[in-house]
Formats: C-alpha cells, structure tokens, sequence
C-alpha cells in the first residue's frame, strides 16, 4: 500500500514539470506559427524552419513536432491575443533564451525569402510582449541575418 501512494505521489509530482514543458514548447511554437501565418502565405520554407527551430530547441522527434505545430495552429486560430503565449514564454525562459526566441521568429519570417512588414511589426510586438528591449530585438534581427 505503501509503495503504491509513493508511486502514485511520484507520477503526480510529475505531471506539473511535464506539463509546463508542454506549455512553454506549445507557447513557443505558436508565435512561430502566427509568424508564419501573418503575410497570409503558408510557405513550406517558413514551416521547415519551425520545424528545425523546434527540434533544435526542445529536442522533439518529428511526430512530436509536427503535433505540437498542429496544436498551434489550434491554439493561434482560437487565441485572443499573443500574451497567453508570451506571458508563458517570460516565465519559462530567462532573457538570453527570449532573444534567442526571437531570432528564431526572425528566422521564420526570412525563410521565404522576403520578411514581410507585417512580420516585422508582429516580431516587434512580441519583442515588447516579452519585456525584451529595442536594441535586444535588433541584436536578435542582426543575429538571424536580416
């Protein structure tokens, strides 16, 4: 009896770290996708460099990634705003890994070739969105090659 309420005690104390992993790699991946989504062309570029972004970053096999893509396109369809994805990106991630985040979003954007002004203006708000500076959200700009 007694090891079965460790063992259940174990899976439970779990389940929160799991899940806020699942939250920030969700979060993540759906300011890619609306990064994606904002020129109104969803380009195959723009969608391998999700992918890779997302492996790289959480170490996900391809199944995985490609769930958690089609979760946020779930998720950026029925959102509000981008601060239920920011606010969780702030918690889960220290500024360094912010900046980080945001020249992925830059690398997003250029995959097709063109970034367009709309995700431009959308990269810089959630640059703000996610308490980063101007010049931290050019550093991140240079860093992706823009």
């Amino acid at each position: 009896m007694i090891n079965k309420l460790k063992q259940m005690w174990k899976q439970a104390s779990g389940s929160p770290q799991e899940k806020k992993k699942h939250d920030v790699s969700l979060a993540v991946a759906a300011l890619m996708v609306e990064v994606m989504r904002m020129d109104g062309h969803l380009e195959s570029a723009e969608r391998s460099e999700i992918i890779l972004a997302l492996e790289k970053r959480f170490g996900l096999d391809q199944v995985e990634i490609h769930d958690l893509i089609d979760n946020a396109l779930q998720e950026v369809e029925q959102a509000l705003d981008l601060h239920q994805f920011t606010s969780v990106v702030v918690k889960g991630f220290p500024t360094a890994e912010r900046i980080d985040i945001l020249t992925e979003l830059w690398g997003v954007a250029k995959a097709d070739g063109f970034v367009d002004p709309y995700e431009e203006q959308l990269i810089r708000r959630m640059a703000d969105l996610m308490g980063l500076h101007h010049s931290q959200f050019i550093e991140a700009k240079i860093a992706a090659n823009v």
